[in-house]
């Protein structure tokens, strides 16, 4: 008599969830580190653009309160436990925390930064969950790159300089 790997409610093999736990508490707790740096860049950014950018900060706020509450659910699906606490997510997390001020061009260079480094994890989990033959999972991540691939759009055109700009910093750093 063989003996199956157990399976999951849903059907999924035990060791395949086993693998896309970790990955998926790693993905929360790198949203948890952004909500706190767009938080931090709501509080202490400054700028002559940083009216603008303050404007569009709830926008990835609320994308990333959204991103934690999906991912922390299918953790739970997947009948893992998903991290709870700002200890966890600290050390769980890839991303590092801001240093607190930020001036506007800063805060859009942290977004783009932190946005690709989290679509580099989601695509890295899909193929995984792929892999698992778990849809779901790979569905629900896929879903929260749309948000990340438009904003990643936005702000690479917030980051290009005019050439008025490119012409008076290069003079001013000479």
């Amino acid at each position: 008599m063989t003996s199956m790997n157990p399976t999951l409610s849903s059907q999924l093999d035990r060791s395949w969830a086993d693998r896309l736990v970790p990955q998926l508490n790693g993905l929360l707790a790198d949203f948890e580190m952004l909500r706190f740096n767009i938080r931090s860049a709501m509080w202490n950014g400054w700028g002559e653009q940083y009216p603008a950018m303050l404007d569009m900060l709830p926008e990835y706020m609320s994308h990333a309160e959204g991103s934690i509450n999906m991912i922390g659910q299918r953790i739970r699906c997947l009948e893992g436990r998903p991290i709870s606490t700002m200890a966890e997510a600290i050390e769980s997390a890839t991303l590092a925390a801001n240093d607190g001020t930020l001036h506007h061009r800063a805060c859009a260079k942290m977004l783009r930064e932190s946005l690709s480094h989290v679509l580099k994890t989601e695509r890295e989990l899909i193929a995984t969950a792929q892999h698992a033959g778990d849809e779901v999972t790979a569905m629900k991540v896929a879903g929260l790159m749309q948000f990340q691939e438009e904003a990643l759009w936005k702000l690479r055109t917030t980051l290009r300089r005019t050439a008025f700009e490119e012409k008076y910093l290069s003079r001013e750093s000479a």
